[in-house]
């Protein structure tokens, strides 16, 4: 579905990511991890066009995408949930919901769309009344989720979705990445934490230095000594 091949990025002279190279199959769901400042929410901008890349190509279903303003990539079927949510704050729930889905032409698939939001997130259909900047954090991360399905994605991007979360909200969020992941909604995320890929993920990229250094299952990677030591405290 989405191929990302020799991608070089710089801000200025500072190297972000140099000769990545990054395979994403359909309805599969993909994790990139990796420290903080090794490029991974550049790497979804690069994707989405929040950010061109200095060489290298980008290709969605077969066609390169990488010189496409965003709004055109989304419009493709890309969608990007992103770090620290951009919620509508004094708009309700359910308006942040009718902005996701400002796309969607089928008023049908929008109602499906809706009702799959509301069964993954049920609370968010308790609070569709409430403003958005009145949510716990919690709570705002499950509705920037549900406002990115409202477009019906052909590829979920998502950006960091636990961090800063309580553990008892990271495991809503698990169960409703795997819910996701369940309908066939091809998924990519990046995350600081391991545990959470390993739960979730198909395969596990790990970037660092700029490029992807190792990937594999949760099966393989926990056979890796670096994984081990660096990762899991192993």
């Amino acid at each position: 579905m989405l191929e990302l091949k020799g991608i070089y990025h710089y801000y200025g002279r500072a190297k972000t990511l140099e000769e990545l190279n990054l395979k994403i199959e359909k309805k599969s769901l993909n994790a990139v991890i990796g420290p903080n400042g090794v490029g991974k929410s550049t790497l979804l901008k690069l994707i989405i066009g929040l950010e061109k890349p200095n060489r290298g190509k980008i290709e969605f279903l077969g066609e390169r995408i990488d010189g496409l303003k965003a709004y055109k990539i989304t419009k493709k079927g890309i969608s990007l949930c992103p770090e620290r949510r951009r919620l509508f704050n004094d708009m309700s729930v359910r308006d942040n919901l009718k902005v996701g889905g400002k796309l969607v032409k089928s008023r049908e698939t929008y109602k499906d769309q809706l009702n799959f939001v509301y069964e993954t997130f049920p609370l968010l259909k308790e609070r569709k009344k409430q403003r958005a900047g009145t949510l716990s954090g919690g709570e705002q991360q499950m509705l920037s989720i549900g406002r990115t399905l409202m477009s019906n994605p052909k590829l979920l991007l998502l950006d960091e979705p636990v961090v800063g979360l309580a553990p008892i909200v990271k495991q809503n969020i698990f169960s409703a990445v795997q819910k996701i992941r369940q309908e066939g909604t091809t998924t990519l995320l990046v995350t600081q934490d391991i545990y959470f890929a390993m739960y979730v993920a198909d395969i596990i990229h790990v970037l660092e230095d700029g490029k992807i250094k190792l990937k594999g299952t949760k099966e393989e990677l926990e056979k890796e000594p670096r994984i081990r030591k660096v990762y899991l405290g192993i």
